[in-house]
């Protein structure tokens, strides 16, 4: 067993000297990763990771570094740099707890709070096994199969893409890829079979007849790959779809264009479950399948381009549907109709554009963001009412954020509760906002520009009613939005 003593033997390491791994099946693949703010980010994409992230870093402050389970790390020999094979997920949350600051916005506060709590130098170093190689490092992940409550397993698409890097990685070297993974040959072609199949989403006639949200819901790594393999393992499915396997490769017997419109009708009822009676889930596969087929657009086989090809993401690209052509053209004669609207209209039917989202774990600023992208300007009284409201607890939140309460309140020498809106965004100005942040606080302040704190303040207590209407609203939002972009963790949605 000397081969694996390296598991027996326990080094410290300073954390700041281990560098996260950037191919980490746990995270996007379609995102970069550079910063540690990337990866936390990618860490905590939804509610329930976010919790456990958090409650990990408050395990850690309470109760310190629990070495229970080991930290993986290997040396890459170009950089001489060790990176975490096993274990980014704990070494992000001691980085981030050794220095709140690189946290992201939304989760800031939180962990600076848990930070105060902890003795720095205690999470300093932490006991590592080195991987003699990446190999040795690979064989450890594919030979770990049990979590604790604080650790987080691989969901299944994250396992597939493992298991297809792997593939690549060796050239299709079966015996080695069997001897990394302990799985059989048939095990490996299927999970990177269906992990082609569930790429095809990223074909552009597939996306083309995708709302945005559908596609990143189906491009997320969090998609219930699960179904799709429960679907496509059944032989009337490829039998009706015209579909045979050979190895790894998929060939298509049928017309590619009823193809691709049938299987994007299958992605959208896959993400439409929660709001269908007919939903498609690995149960009703199983018990209606002959129901779901026939409800699905039928796949033709008259006239199929190139037989018996294979398909690849490559090839299915160059494909068109008819159907999207259409689409298309409606889309441009009826933009309205459509749903896009360009930034920065004054025309647009809501305050805020779907295209925009905002990480914080501020429960009224989400809910009201959220609000503002579904509220029609009818209701123009709430809206503006708020708008001010909105803008007074970004304001704090930043406060709250960057942790300087105590130097606000001593700058004025008032409670925070006493000290005016009005005076945030002036010591704001003058101590820690940007150049095109600090020209928006300078004219917010500012009670003869169009867009001012008078005019927010008004939209609660005065009787005017020639600043509600929609272009207006509208035009104060963006003016609004390069200061809230530094208060707020607000971006476009990728």
């Amino acid at each position: 067993m000397e081969k694996y003593d390296w598991l027996n033997k326990k080094t410290p390491r300073s954390v700041d000297q281990l560098k996260l791994w950037p191919e980490n099946p746990r995270l996007n693949p379609e995102e970069s990763h550079v910063s540690l703010n990337d990866f936390i980010e990618d860490f905590t994409s939804t509610p329930s990771e976010l919790g456990h992230f958090i409650d990990l870093v408050k395990s850690i402050a309470t109760d310190g570094f629990i070495p229970a389970d080991p930290i993986v790390i290997w040396k890459n020999e170009i950089n001489g740099r060790f990176y975490v094979a096993e274990g980014n997920r704990r070494i992000a949350a001691i980085k981030v707890l050794r220095d709140p600051e690189k946290a992201p916005k939304s989760i800031r506060s939180s962990i600076r709070k848990y930070s105060e709590k902890i003795d720095k130098q205690q999470i300093e170093k932490v006991l590592v096994n080195v991987a003699p190689t990446f190999e040795d490092a690979e064989w450890y992940i594919n030979q770990r199969n049990n979590a604790s409550s604080l650790q987080r397993p691989w969901s299944r698409i994250q396992q597939q893409r493992w298991i297809n890097e792997l593939y690549e990685k060796y050239h299709g070297d079966i015996e080695k890829i069997k001897s990394t993974t302990k799985m059989e040959q048939g095990e490996f072609e299927s999970a990177i079979r269906i992990l082609r199949i569930k790429d095809m989403i990223n074909d552009s006639s597939v996306k083309s007849l995708l709302t945005k949200e559908e596609f990143e819901k189906a491009s997320s790594h969090k998609f219930p790959i699960t179904i799709l393999e429960r679907f496509f393992s059944d032989s009337k499915v490829r039998s009706a779809w015209g579909l045979e396997y050979d190895g790894i490769l998929i060939k298509l017997k049928s017309n590619r264009e009823s193809f691709l419109n049938a299987y994007t009708a299958l992605i959208k009822r896959i993400l439409e479950n929660k709001h269908r009676e007919d939903k498609i889930d690995t149960r009703t596969i199983t018990t209606g399948l002959e129901e779901i087929l026939q409800s699905l657009p039928q796949v033709s086989f008259t006239n199929p381009e190139n037989q018996e090809s294979n398909i690849t993401l490559d090839q299915i690209d160059a494909i068109t549907l008819a159907e999207t052509s259409d689409n298309t053209k409606a889309s441009a004669q009826n933009p309205k109709q459509s749903g896009i609207e360009l930034k920065n209209n004054p025309e647009r039917s809501r305050l805020v554009l779907p295209i925009y989202e905002i990480n914080t774990d501020s429960y009224r600023l989400s809910g009201l963001f959220n609000e503002f992208q579904r509220i029609p300007h009818q209701y123009k009284n709430s809206i503006s009412a708020s708008l001010r409201v909105f803008i007074d607890l970004a304001i704090f939140k930043y406060i709250e954020t960057e942790n300087i309460e105590g130097t606000l309140c001593a700058y004025y020498k008032k409670q925070i509760k006493d000290i005016s809106l009005k005076d945030r965004i002036e010591y704001l100005k003058q101590n820690h906002l940007t150049d095109k942040a600090k020209k928006v606080a300078a004219r917010l302040v500012d009670p003869n520009q169009e867009f001012s704190l008078d005019v927010l303040n008004g939209f609660v207590h005065s009787q005017d009613s020639h600043y509600l209407d929609k272009s207006f609203l509208n035009r104060f939002w963006d003016f609004l939005f390069p200061l809230l972009e530094v208060l707020l963790d607000i971006k476009e949605k990728k």
